[in-house]
Parts: C-alpha cells; structure tokens; sequence
C-alpha cells in the first residue's frame, strides 16, 4: 500500500495540464491573488470608498481641464488667426498705395480700404477679446490644474500605506500555492546550479556573446528547471547604398540638318556590404530529469491550431504518408524509425528525428499524447508555438509566447494612486506571469512519467568557492543598467560578461566586462560606369565598428530581507549611511541579493551589510 505522502504526491500530480489549467488552476490563481491583495488592503488599513470619493473628483477635474484646454486650443487658433490677419491687412495696405501711386485707382482703392480695415479691426479685436479671454482661460486652467495636483497628492497619500506593503516576489509565492508541485527558487544559488551541472550537465559552455538579463530557477517534484533570456550578439552583415546624380549632353543631327542639342541626367547608385553586429533576446526553458536518458529528439512549431478541421486532415494525411516513406527506409537498420500508431500525435508533434524508439515509447504514453494535441490544437490560448528539444537528460522549451513574458518581479510596477488601478495592475500582471510559466512547463507537465520519476540523490559539496553563479550575477549587473558598466565611446549595445575574483566573508567580488563597438564613419568611392560613357566614383557613407570594452567591479551579498524591507532600510533605516559609502556610483537589489558598483579594493563591504 502508498504511504500517505506517497499517496499525496500522486494525487498532486497535473495528469492533464491543459484541462487543470482552463478548469481548476487559472480561476483558483486569479482568486489567490485576489485574496492575497485583499489582504494586503486590509493590512494597510486605508479606505477604499475614501480612495474611489478621491480618484472620480480627479479624474472629473481632469475632464474640466481638458474641457478648458480645448477651449484655450481654439483661442489661440484664433490669436494666431488674428496676427495673420493682421499681417495680410499690411500687406494689402502696402499693395493699395502701391497701386494708387501707380494710377490704377479703383484696385488700390478697394485694396487700401481692406488694408485698413484689417490693420485697425483686428488688432481691437485681439487686444479687446481674444488676448483677455486666453489670459482668463490660462489662469482658470491654472487653477483647476492646482487643484487637480492637489486631489492627485491625497490619493497618493491615501495609498501610500498599501504601496508600502507591496513585495516584490509574491508571485512565485502564489504560483506554489496554486500548483503546489511548482517550486519557484528565490535566487539562481550555487546548489541548484551544481545540481543541474553536475547531474545534467547544464551550463558547462559559457558563451562570451550572450549575458543573462533574466533567470528563473525552480523543480518539480525534484526536477530542476531554469528559465533564462539572454541578450545575444551576433556579428552579420549591412549593405549601404549611395547614389550621385550624373549629367551629360549630346548632339545629333535631325532629319531636316539642323543640329540638335539633348541634355541627360542619371542617377548612379553603388553599395558595400560591411560587418555589422546585432543584438538579440532568446528565452527557453531547461528542464532536467533522468527518465529516457538516452533518447533525442526536437520539434518545431507549426501553428497547428491555426488550421481548420479540413486542412488539419489533409496535413494528417500527407504528414503520414511521409511518415510511412520514413519508416520503410530504415527497416532492419540500427536507428529504425517506426511511427506510433497514432498519426494526428506523430505528424502534428513532429519529433521524427528521435533516435531511441523505445525510450520515445515510455515518454509519450497515450495520455501524454492526448495532453500534447490537446496543447497543440488549442485555438484560446497559446496553441503549437513551442520548440521542444531532448539532449539525454536535459529538455529544452523555446516558445513565441515566453520572448513576449514579462519576468520582472518589480514591486514597484503595482504603484498608483488608485486602489482599482492598483489591484488590476496586480491582477493582470500576476496572471500573465502565471499563464506564460504554466504553458512553457506545460509540455513537460503533459508527461506523466516526467512527474512521476524522481531524480537520484545527489551528494552535494560541502562548501563552493563562491556564492553566487555567473547567471545571477549576470542578471544582476544587468539590472543594474548596461550603461553603467560601458565604454564611455560605445555606440551599441553592451553584453555584460562577469568574472568571479574572490570571496569576502559572506560577499563575493566579481569583475564585469562591458563588450561593445564604437562607431566611425567611412566613406568607400565605389566606381560605376555612367550613361555618359565615363567612369564614376560613387560615394558610399557606411559605418564600420570597432571593439571596445570596459571594466568595473561589483560586490553582491544575499541579504535576506524582501526588497521592501530592503528599500526602507536603504533610504531611511539601518543601511542608509552604508548604501551611501558603497552604493554612491551605482546599486541594485534583486532576488534578495544587493549589488553596488564599487571601488577596486572594497573590504568594508561585507561589514556593513549584515545579514538577517
């Protein structure tokens, strides 16, 4: 018989993700969250009806400044309007004595009789109504703006008790208590990283052209995953163009002798392909787990859901006899493909360059099948966008959906001065973090066998020489803001690369490298041969880059406190004095771990910072 637990984590297992999501986990989420902002409502103590009283008089005194606004659009309309006349009656004045000294006497009368009008009409006008209309507008509008800045000051004050409360990693807190089998880690530490490297292999290759500018860690039942998005750069190509106008004549003689003379003009144009680097983000998810080891495969996205019934069919129907081609020809080999038996899964999930049909078995059980399609042919939510890719232990989850996910778990975003917009911005912020995680796992969830299998014990090291890993690390100085770190001439993006140094006490010092290009203009004189008969030199302006880095050092400490905590502490409690000696060029708290910009030698560091 199952012990209790036993018989708990069965029952906590996700046997078809799709469905719990659509009718269990989305609607059972949203209320968490809104039970958790609730809470935190009650907590802060304000008024909420005082708060709606205070926001609809501000946001009416903003309709009757708009209202004003609009009138004083028109008014100075017609200030403008009234000048022009004014100048046109000048004119027209000018143009009158002209004429009458000239003689034509009727045209210079009626045009100096206008002329006058203008110049002596209008002006009355635009002294008598028009300027005092605008100046009483203007102090009106004044006056109901400072009004309005004063209604907008108390409901800032009225929220400031609830905006003080807001915590920055709520949300993988309601993720676990929503899908209790997900576990979301705090900060990328150096445990989860040697699990993941050490048992699956997991970041042994660091690329020098890719930074780490958001990371997620986490597990499911044991089974370590991490999201990363890295800025990528890459070094391609740009083709400029140039272009000169050329002009020649000719002659010729026409059909009755006489000498005819035409002039010609073209325009040439040339272009150079020059080095040009570009810079990119890709996120995916890795996820690790020991069962079909040695299998590999990959999948594209096909948009399958996008398809009606009909062509769906017929995609079934080729996809299968492609399929049937396939398998025919590795008959008796050592790497025989045989499809499924089940032709929608096999063409629709596509992985037919899988190498170990047996293992391919054990993953994709018929449920699993039926979870994937279900996943695939969703036309409500995210459908097929996904990459999926097996290397032996490791499975890799690349979606259209994810490059699109806000990661920031930034308290600050739920911010306002209205409790309604408040608690939307929380709730929508909150439920699309969820939905965007819960689909990028979902493939791996929709395989029973990957939540079924628990990993091995794995003996960790007694002590790591440093604290943090390179990709938290990396994130952090990217918080930080890359311009912090550049090269006083860069002209590009910089990818941010660190390089542990040493530990001090409970800190490590870290050096970063901000990689870049400077930019300089070149002009290439490409020769065209013109219409004329004559050789040309076109000029091409292009732009060629230069490598330039920068270096500076940055001290990181897992504090312990929530980034509210943290942000009091720095700004008016017991860190002030020292985020002011260490953190005076630049500083960022992040995942709970501080991050200051600091001199080359700083061994007070670790001192001031003490952890909780």
């Amino acid at each position: 018989m199952m012990s209790s637990d036993e018989r708990r984590e069965t029952d906590d297992l996700i046997l078809e993700p799709f469905t719990a999501y659509k009718t269990e986990y989305e609607s059972k989420f949203r209320q968490n969250c809104e039970e958790y902002f609730d809470g935190l409502v009650g907590r802060s103590g304000i008024d909420p009806e005082e708060n709606r009283r205070t926001v609809a008089s501000y946001r009416a005194q903003n309709r009757l400044i708009e209202q004003i606004s609009g009138l004083l659009s028109r008014y100075r309309g017609l200030k403008g309007l009234h000048i022009f006349l004014i100048v046109l009656g000048a004119v027209l004045l000018a143009a009158g004595i002209f004429l009458l000294v000239r003689g034509e006497n009727l045209t210079g009368a009626v045009l100096l009789a206008v002329g006058v009008l203008f110049v002596v009409l209008f002006p009355v006008l635009l002294a008598k109504v028009i300027l005092p209309r605008l100046r009483q507008n203007e102090e009106k509008r004044q006056k109901m703006q400072a009004k309005a800045d004063e209604i907008l000051r108390k409901a800032w004050e009225q929220m400031a008790p609830l905006n003080a409360l807001f915590e920055g990693n709520v949300t993988k807190k309601l993720i676990h208590k929503t899908v209790p089998l997900l576990f979301l880690d705090d900060n990328f530490n150096v445990r989860r990283y040697d699990y993941l490297n050490g048992k699956y292999g997991y970041g042994r290759d660091d690329d020098p052209e890719t930074s780490t500018v958001g990371i997620l860690t986490g597990e499911i039942v044991g089974n370590p995953f991490v999201v990363d998005r890295t800025l990528v750069h890459t070094l391609g190509t740009y083709t400029y163009t140039g272009s000169i106008e050329i002009f020649w004549t000719t002659t010729h003689t026409d059909s009755e002798g006489h000498l005819v003379t035409e002039h010609h003009s073209q325009t040439l144009t040339a272009s150079v392909t020059k080095p040009k680097p570009y810079y990119s983000e890709r996120t995916r998810l890795i996820y690790g787990n020991e069962a079909a080891p040695d299998l590999h495969f990959s999948r594209r996205p096909a948009h399958v859901e996008d398809l009606s019934e009909k062509e769906r069919e017929r995609k079934i129907k080729k996809g299968t006899k492609a399929i049937r081609k396939k398998q025919a020809e590795t008959v008796g080999g050592a790497g025989a493909f045989t499809e499924m038996g089940n032709e929608e899964f096999d063409v629709l999930f596509g992985a037919l360059d899988r190498d170990n049909e047996v293992q391919f078995r054990l993953l994709f059980t018929p449920l699993a099948q039926k979870n994937l399609l279900a996943l695939l042919t969703d036309e409500e939510g995210y459908g097929d966008d996904f990459e999926m890719t097996k290397a032996g232990c490791l499975n890799y989850i690349r979606s259209e959906h994810s490059a699109k996910w806000d990661m920031e778990e930034d308290r600050s975003r739920y911010f306002s001065f209205s409790l309604d917009d408040s608690r939307a911005k929380f709730l929508d912020f909150n439920g699309q973090y969820f939905r965007s995680l819960y689909f990028d796992l979902a493939p791996l969830l929709s395989i029973p066998l990957y939540q079924q299998h628990k990993p091995h014990e794995y003996i960790y090291r007694e002590s790591y020489p440093r604290y943090f890993t390179r990709q938290e690390t990396e994130y952090a100085v990217n918080s930080l803001g890359a311009a912090a770190f550049a090269h006083p001439s860069a002209a590009t993006q910089s990818i941010l690369k660190t390089n542990f140094l040493s530990r001090d006490g409970k800190s490590d010092r870290v050096r970063v490298t901000a990689n870049a290009y400077r930019a300089v203009d070149r002009v290439d004189l490409v020769p065209v041969f013109g219409g004329d008969g004559q050789m040309h030199e076109v000029p091409v302006n292009w732009v060629e880059y230069l490598p330039v880095s920068n270096t500076k050092v940055v001290k990181m400490k897992e504090i312990g406190l929530s980034d509210r905590d943290f942000f009091a502490a720095a700004e008016s409690g017991e860190y002030r004095s020292a985020i002011a000696k260490h953190g005076g060029e630049k500083y960022g708290y992040r995942h709970g771990i501080l991050c200051c910009i600091v001199p080359e030698e700083d061994t007070a560091f670790d001192a001031d910072f003490t952890l909780r």
